[in-house]
């Protein structure tokens, strides 16, 4: 390295990044850190700095010969990934069609628990007046008990909100549990609900150990609506995610807003959660902590681009938190954790097909990640979704799994079609889908959701809406019907 520089770390690139990767980082950092944009005497040198790398990456010659130089890159991840298609070849029709990918990562090494991080977890609890009573008696009696799973290296904040934040519990390892238990049975009830101030409080906190080498993990329990500041609190969590930090929420009651946190969530490669009961609410906390000690990979993003024309227009991931993820590059798909299996469902739309094409790319890029037990090191795996095209393609049945996906997907998007039309006034169509919902549902054998299926159809033919706790126990039901799979593999 030229004077002991890393200058693929200094343009935040990997070492296989391409000429047009180290074009665009360059011309980023170069944005920010010129002279005439930056009047910092620092930023000025890290500029030349920049130029430096820029002028060595951006030449064969003398990159090869700069590589030649650097300690040999990190071993590739032990991954394995599963895909498998709704089709073996696509039909060349001149009319859109659907595709469906699964793809399922394992990781093939064994666990070294030596090496392993230790967790950081800030619990942001809504502290508003409607979380009196019973539901903030459960919360602190079920995150006291969180406290003694926790290990001595680990660390735990609390920070509690209502229409402003308070730190009840700064960054502290779990040494004096009754201190902390007391400050936790303190815990006043007022006010409205501003997720965005607990928010904003919880990540600063989670900021206060980043030198350390720490899984950080923020995890949201409220039971209300937030007004106002809901495009700050997705950028917030935008952020987050690029700072490492991964955003979980469990919704307590009926009236918290499932939609704003599924998203918030999915940003970050986190997922929200119906609490129903205190047993809910501790077997979350529990596994979430659980899966925070068996990480093998973690911030794993799918960084893609498709054939002009290909929308992703659906994407789940099945196991082991189930939930929607954005459609839009870079999608956050999660954490793999040793010993389970991270699995996705992508819904492609193709448009009509030319009829020279003979194979057409659904998604390509890279899976981006961190492993945490080699020291926090991004590692990168090529992912290339595509098919080949036929005009006359055989009959043929799409793999079991997928059929499994489908179905249990289309009952999840029939909740939805039957919330958007009832919020439309489209009463008729709803009840309709709820019914057939209901069918395919005892026809599974799944009497209970149906039946809280079948409930909610009467009720808004008669008060033209959903019960809060009826729509959010049809749409956590049918989403806990989809299921894991996997058939072609690739081996790296």
């Amino acid at each position: 390295m030229t004077g002991g520089l890393d200058y693929y770390h200094i343009l935040d690139i990997p070492r296989d990044a391409t000429p047009e990767e180290i074009r665009t980082a360059y011309f980023e950092l170069a944005r920010l850190y010129h002279p005439d944009a930056n009047p910092d005497p620092a930023a000025r040198e890290h500029f030349l700095i920049i130029q430096d790398a820029y002028s060595v990456l951006s030449n064969p010659e003398k990159r090869t010969e700069y590589e030649s130089r650097l300690p040999p890159p990190p071993a590739p991840p032990e991954i394995s990934i599963n895909l498998q298609y709704s089709r073996t070849v696509i039909p060349r029709m001149d009319e859109p069609q659907l595709v469906y990918a699964l793809a399922e990562l394992t990781s093939t090494s064994e666990p070294d628990r030596s090496q392993y991080p230790p967790i950081h977890v800030c619990l942001v609890i809504d502290r508003s007046t409607s979380m009196s009573g019973e539901r903030i008696d459960m919360v602190k009696a079920n995150i006291t008990q969180f406290f003694k799973l926790l290990k001595p290296q680990d660390m735990i904040s609390v920070v509690t909100f209502s229409d402003r934040a308070e730190v009840v519990i700064p960054p502290s390892r779990p040494s004096d549990l009754v201190r902390m238990e007391n400050r936790i049975n303190m815990i006043h009830i007022g006010g409205g609900t501003e997720i965005l101030k607990g928010l904003e409080t919880g990540l600063t906190q989670l900021k206060v150990a980043k030198g350390l080498r720490m899984l950080r993990q923020l995890i949201l329990l409220t039971d209300g609506h937030t007004y106002g500041d809901e495009q700050v609190c997705f950028e917030m969590a935008t952020k987050a995610a690029y700072n490492g930090i991964t955003i979980n929420a469990l919704g307590l009651g009926n009236e918290w807003n499932d939609t704003f946190l599924d998203r918030l969530t999915s940003l970050s490669g986190g997922n929200s959660a119906f609490i129903t009961s205190p047993k809910d609410l501790y077997n979350f906390l529990e596994q979430k902590l659980r899966s925070l000690t068996t990480i093998y990979a973690r911030r794993i993003n799918f960084e893609f681009q498709s054939t002009p024309g290909v929308e992703m227009r659906y994407a789940f991931r099945i196991n082991p938190d189930v939930g929607p993820i954005q459609t839009n590059s870079p999608i956050a798909v999660g954490d793999l954790l040793y010993g389970k299996s991270l699995v996705f469902l992508f819904e492609f739309m193709l448009p009509p097909l030319a009829k020279d094409l003979e194979r057409i790319v659904l998604a390509s890029g890279r899976l981006v990640m961190e492993l945490p037990a080699k020291e926090g090191s991004e590692v990168r795996l090529a992912l290339k979704l595509s098919r080949a095209v036929t005009a006359d393609p055989a009959p043929e049945m799409p793999p079991a799994p997928i059929i499994e996906a489908m179905s249990h997907l289309s009952l999840y998007r029939l909740q939805e079609k039957a919330r958007l039309e009832v919020s439309t006034g489209n009463i008729s169509q709803a009840t309709r889908h709820l019914q057939y919902l209901a069918t395919h549902l005892l026809s599974q054998g799944n009497r209970e959701l149906a039946h809280d299926v079948l409930v909610e159809a009467d009720l808004i033919q008669q008060s033209r809406q959903f019960s809060q706790d009826g729509e959010k126990r049809i749409k956590y039901g049918t989403r806990a019907l989809l299921l894991p799979s996997g058939s072609e593999q690739i081996k790296l």
